[in-house]
């Protein structure tokens, strides 16, 4: 109904490559670029700037992606409302989502909620907290589901769950005899550090620096699986939500440890959506039926940490 061009623009505009873009959409460069070519002859005018890096927009081009945001969202809107006369709940979901939730929450929610709306399809990325507002803001999403921290005017928070990050070691590993640990104690390990994460970076830079301490980092990656096997063989101290590690915590192989006088003891996980947009009734259903799991999710977490 709506042209291919506007799904293939926005992709590049978002992407700044055609060659992702058709990766990401599934269609042959070659396609992608014609259809750019194309849109850009029947406007008169270019839409990106050629870089040896990618491609930007132009001025022009950042009008022509408004408009195309503006109607793909309602054409989304519109199948949504089919679908309601149809009495069910139908249409495409993006969300944007912290990587730990990947491991269990998410591909649970996904398959529990399916059996029950089987017309409804997700689209999810994962990246750092200020990524997710980011795409929020930009329309790249509908539902992010992150840390509530510095959040923008502009998004509001539609439910949250308490999720402190905390200090993870192996069972055998000296630490795990406590219940709590100082930044401090934790300097006087190898450090196990996420990359690219501004609130693991933030308490480890502001806080650990405070006590003109610096641990030594053993590895420093912005793969959190890679960094749960170094956690399990006991080679140093990791911090982390427990979100992506509650099999091991529940299995005894990992001890959460509170981290005493952390700024960040008091941190929330949540989910959050565009201030002013409007959302298709398939993405309400969807923040219903997650906030009802993340409450459980994070009740189970608890339960197993505090025992």
């Amino acid at each position: 109904m709506h042209a291919s061009i506007l799904k293939y623009f926005a992709e590049v505009a978002r992407s700044g490559s055609i060659r992702k873009a058709s990766d990401e959409l599934h269609v042959a460069t070659s396609a992608v670029s014609r259809q750019i070519k194309k849109l850009e002859d029947e406007l008169g005018a270019p839409l990106f700037e050629r870089f040896s890096d990618g491609l930007r927009l132009t001025a022009a081009g950042e009008i022509v992606l408004k408009h195309a945001k503006d109607t793909l969202l309602k054409y989304e809107l519109m199948k949504s409302d089919l679908g309601d006369l149809q009495g069910k709940c139908a249409g495409r979901v993006h969300i944007a989502s912290l990587d730990s939730l990947a491991i269990q929450f998410l591909p649970e929610f996904v398959m529990g909620f399916h059996r029950w709306h089987p017309a409804v399809d997700f689209r999810i990325r994962y990246d750092n907290y200020t990524s997710i507002f980011h795409f929020l803001a930009d329309g790249d999403v509908d539902i992010g589901v992150t840390f509530d921290l510095a959040r923008p005017h502009d998004i509001k928070l539609v439910y949250g769950v308490p999720m402190p990050l905390m200090a993870m070691v192996s069972r055998n590993h000296p630490l795990a005899r406590q219940k709590s640990v100082t930044l401090q104690e934790c300097a006087q390990f190898k450090l196990l550090l996420q990359l690219d994460n501004e609130v693991m970076s933030s308490m480890i830079a502001v806080e650990l620096g405070a006590l003109n301490r610096v641990g030594r980092t053993l590895v420093a990656t912005n793969n959190q699986m890679m960094l749960k096997p170094l956690i399990l063989s006991g080679e140093g101290v990791a911090f982390f939500t427990p979100l992506g590690l509650l099999d091991e915590l529940d299995a005894g192989e990992v001890v959460a440890l509170h981290i005493a006088g952390s700024q960040l003891h008091n941190l929330q996980v949540g989910i959050v959506v565009p201030r002013q947009r409007q959302l298709t009734h398939a993405a309400e259903v969807v923040i219903e039926s997650m906030s009802v799991e993340l409450k459980k999710f994070s009740d189970k977490i608890h339960a197993v940490i505090q025992r």
